[in-house]
């Protein structure tokens, strides 16, 4: 529910405020508000993650359970917004509605959407699968077989030297 204050103060102010969404219901929020004749802006990027062992390029939010909804003064139904599927409620810092300048949303909108891999050179991994389970291991690199499945080649320490090991993607994961 939002505040009185905080109804008064969005009635004099247009621009864009955060909201924040249900786990995992972003592009849910973002259709309904969008439904209802809202603006809305969900900042995405690519991410590789890994499916039935092979590697697929998945669109994800930039920022997990957060959206941006521009509010109109005096036009927008404030009150749809906390009844909308998909979102939890408006965010507030001291009963005052999260305002967001309208330079970081266009400079959002312009950002190309990334693609975040799923492991990185050199980056340290834990094999949690296989024969070499508990090992920390260094990626070299991340390829795919010619039959799809989604293999790391990692530089681990067995018998006090230095091996390559080909590894399914599956087989690690990143180490804590």
């Amino acid at each position: 529910m939002i505040p009185s204050a905080t109804r008064d103060e969005l009635a004099d102010e247009s621009g864009w405020y955060v909201v924040y969404t249900r786990p995992r219901q972003e592009t849910r929020a973002l259709e309904n508000l969008c439904n209802q004749g809202f603006e809305c802006f969900l900042p995405t990027l690519v991410a590789e993650r890994l499916r039935a062992g092979h590697r697929v390029e998945v669109l994800e939010a930039l920022f997990p359970r957060y959206l941006f909804v521009y509010l109109k003064a005096g036009s927008s139904n404030w009150s749809s917004i906390r009844s909308t599927r998909g979102v939890a409620r408006l965010v507030e810092f001291g009963g005052t509605a999260a305002r967001v300048s309208p330079a970081l949303i266009a400079a959002l909108a312009e950002y190309p959407a990334r693609q975040k891999a799923l492991f990185e050179v050199g980056e340290q991994l834990q094999v949690i699968d296989g024969p070499f389970v508990g090992i920390t291991a260094e990626l070299l690199r991340l390829y795919e077989t010619p039959d799809g499945e989604a293999r790391v080649m990692v530089l681990m320490d067995i018998l006090t030297k230095q091996q390559k090991i080909s590894l399914p993607a599956s087989a690690v994961r990143k180490a804590a």
